[in-house]
């Protein structure tokens, strides 16, 4: 009998140090979700994966690079104690309506999701003060109904120069709860991975890729969030701003459109799902679902950070694998003389147990300061699917 697949992608990730001042929190997020079959029914599990600033995220006060993979119960709680909030993480609702109602409901579920929290801390850089958690949580299926609008929100961005202090924030997921006709049961959500902050150059079209995959093989659609999907920032979009329907988002940084050195903006794409034959509603396509991903984009003048030179693989480089076979694979890093590599990082979409090991100097032709790690990891059947991993890399300068 054949052995299973599993696909990987890979988007190359760095980081770097912003000074600014803080008037908030918040750092964006990535939201899916998966049905599940729970106790009583169908669940919805929500996945977030969100960026927040360093000792104000929940990994707490004295959020450290030795705080990854670490629980955040007990610094979540020590943070909401000392801001005197106990929503400062943000908000929870579902915005639904059954067939005996006249109208849509909108329903707090904030003590359902907080009682069934996970979370745990995937990055830190410290330099560039901020951390990013993983957050996972349930919440049972809502009978009779054609749609579940989750959505979560709070008070505030971090600093945005080129959209104001104090934003709030909103995001949101669409599910529909019905059973596909494909494939006998709910759509799962597409999935995303981004990077907390981008840091782009002025004066110049910068270009950004937003690796995505979709669990049941649907066609996969990427577009500028708009009206409630994207609360405050819908009406305070990046100048020109644009994304391609396969997540290659644009942004022309000229001076003549307010952009500045150290100017600071965020981005929101709204991701969904398509049946992969282009059926149409109408005259236009109707997603299964849709998810929210946002980040924080810095413009500066000069750009000295890090970057993979070969033989690594490009960004976003499809890997097929096997199941029950160890993928291995060699990444090189150049640091901008005269900083030096400080660390490797690797964040995995669906909690894949990746490895970084065999950390060391290396010589390649031409460069100088060269380090290579080699990141491992063996799925098994349970794993059997699309994956994404975002390889990230730091120096000694932040």
């Amino acid at each position: 009998m054949g052995r299973m697949q599993a696909i990987i992608m890979i988007l190359c990730c760095l980081t770097k140090e912003i000074r600014t001042s803080q008037t908030g929190q918040f750092i964006g997020a990535s939201m899916s979700f998966t049905i599940i079959n729970g106790t009583n029914g169908f669940e919805v599990q929500l996945d977030v994966i969100s960026g927040w600033v360093l000792g104000l995220g929940p990994c707490g006060i004295n959020c450290s690079r030795d705080s990854i993979n670490s629980d955040t119960k007990a610094t979540r709680e020590e943070v909401l104690q000392k801001q005197g909030n106990s929503r400062f993480f943000g908000n929870w609702s579902v915005e639904f309506k059954t067939s005996s109602m006249k109208s849509s409901q909108v329903k707090d579920i904030n003590q359902v999701v907080y009682s069934s929290l996970n979370e745990s801390v995937v990055d830190v850089s410290e330099n560039a003060r901020w951390e990013q958690v993983w957050t996972v949580v349930r919440y049972p299926m809502i009978p009779d109904t054609p749609y579940m609008d989750i959505g979560f929100e709070g008070s505030s961005w971090r600093n945005l120069s080129l959209q104001g202090d104090n934003v709030t924030w909103h995001l949101q997921m669409k599910a529909t709860p019905q059973l596909r006709s494909d494939i006998g049961k709910p759509n799962n959500s597409p999935q995303a991975i981004s990077r907390p902050l981008y840091r782009l150059l002025l004066d110049k079209d910068n270009h950004i890729r937003i690796a995505t995959i979709d669990p049941d093989g649907d066609q996969v659609i990427c577009s500028i969030s708009e009206y409630i999907e994207v609360g405050f920032l819908s009406n305070h979009l990046l100048p020109n701003i644009s994304v391609t329907k396969d997540c290659i988002i644009t942004i022309p940084s000229n001076r003549t459109l307010g952009y500045h050195n150290g100017s600071i903006g965020a981005v929101a794409i709204t991701v969904s799902d398509y049946n992969v034959s282009g059926v149409t509603y109408g005259q236009r396509l109707t997603p299964f679902s849709a998810i929210g991903v946002q980040f924080l984009v810095q413009f500066l003048d000069n750009i000295s950070e890090p970057f993979f030179i070969f033989p690594t693989p490009e960004g976003n480089h499809r890997f097929n694998i096997y199941s029950g076979t160890t993928w291995k694979i060699d990444v090189y890093a150049k640091p901008i003389s005269p900083a030096l590599i400080d660390h490797f990082t690797c964040l995995g979409r669906q909690h894949e147990d990746v490895k970084i090991i065999n950390v060391k100097s290396t010589s390649v032709p031409n460069h100088l300061n060269v380090k290579m790690a080699t990141m491992t990891w063996t799925p098994f059947h349970t794993d059997v699917g699309k994956h994404i991993l975002c390889v990230g890399v730091e120096d000694s300068y932040g």
